[in-house]
Parts: C-alpha cells; structure tokens; sequence
C-alpha cells in the first residue's frame, strides 16, 4: 500500500501514474472538506487521523505542488517512521545511469537522460526533458514541456515553469523562480523570479525553507 498524500490536480496525475504501474493506492488531504470525495474512484480520507493511526514503516508519497508544503509534509511523515517512494511513470524515460531519489516523479513523456540526478522529492514532470548529467535539488519542480540542456543544475526548491528552457551548463539558485516559456542563458541566483528571452531577474522574494 502507498498512502498518496495530495488530492489535487498534481495529486491526481501521481495518482494515475500509480494507478498504471499496478500499484495499491490510498488517496489522503489534510482538507477536511475532501474527505470522503473520489479521486480517480479511490475515496479521499483524511490525512491527520490516517497518520495518527498508521503503524511505521509505511510507504507514502507527497502530491503537492508547492515544493515548501511538499517538503514539509514529507519530513512530517518521514519524522514518524515512513517511508518516501518515487514514481516512474511507464512512459517516462529514465537513463540506466540516471539517478532518481525517493519522494521524486517522473511523469508520463518526460526524459531523463544519462548520469542526470533527480533530488528527494523533486518533479520531473508531463513531457519534460532532463538531459545528461544535469542535477535537480531537493523538492525542485521542472514543470511540463520545459527543457534542460545538458549539465544544468537546478537547486533544491527551484520551480521551472512550463515550456522554459536552460542552455547546457546553467546554474539555477535555490528557490528561483523560472517563468512560462523563458530561456535561461545565464546563471541565476537564489530566491528571485526571472522571466523573458532572454531571462531576466524582475524581482527578489522572502527566502523559503
């Protein structure tokens, strides 16, 4: 049994991709107001009193999108005795020296290409494309069709929005946050939002966790 944390939009793609992989799902939300909603036919229950009761080790996966709530989440329950697994959509494809940590996705269409490392927690998600040796932190999130060049490296908590692209050798800060659509030519530090084509830092925000 895997107890999928996230009922969302996120959460329901995790959930289909489970689903695909044959895998025995329980759907959870701290919303109390989902409770007792289907997800893909599988009844929603409520996430604070599955955790409460749950003998350890049990094996869960966080469906949040937001890589602060993700990562919180995560500790929480790694911090009673369970354990994060990762998923590997059927349709992904992952090189034989790729490594993917636990807690990570990797979504239907998306690529990870030869010696790339995709972080704890971290979202490769529908029909990106990770290319060799790249690295991508702790709960980042590369967001759809958006493409990274060979040996970029993207920081724990980052966010690449959908359809951005990074040019080969990029470094990309802590916590950054990439634009739809940008292209990424120089290196970006942490905690900024940056968009445009080129991209451009536009403004700084509060450092997360």
């Amino acid at each position: 049994m895997i107890y999928l944390i996230g009922s969302g939009g996120h959460g329901k793609v995790v959930l289909d991709a489970l689903l695909a992989l044959r895998c025995e799902v329980e759907v959870l939300d701290a919303d109390a107001g989902r409770v007792g909603e289907l997800l893909l036919g599988r009844k929603i229950a409520r996430e604070e009193k599955v955790l409460a009761l749950l003998k350890p080790p049990a094996e869960f996966l966080v469906a949040i999108g937001d890589g602060s709530s993700r990562r919180r989440v995560a500790e929480r329950w790694e911090a009673a005795g369970h354990r994060l697994v990762r998923v590997l959509h059927p349709l992904a494809h992952v090189g034989s020296t790729a490594e993917v940590a636990e807690g990570a996705v990797v979504m239907a269409g998306a690529i990870v290409q030869a010696g790339a490392r995709i972080g704890r927690g971290a979202i490769v998600n529908t029909g990106a494309s990770v290319d060799h040796d790249c690295r991508v932190g702790d709960f980042a999130h590369i967001a759809p069709g958006a493409h990274l060049a060979g040996g970029v490296e993207v920081g724990a908590g980052a966010w690449i929005g959908i359809g951005a692209t990074a040019i080969e050798g990029i470094i990309i800060g802590p916590r950054a946050v990439v634009g739809a659509g940008s292209v990424v030519v120089d290196d970006l530090p942490a905690d900024v939002v940056a968009y445009g084509n080129p991209c451009r830092v536009v403004r700084r925000i509060g450092r997360g966790s």
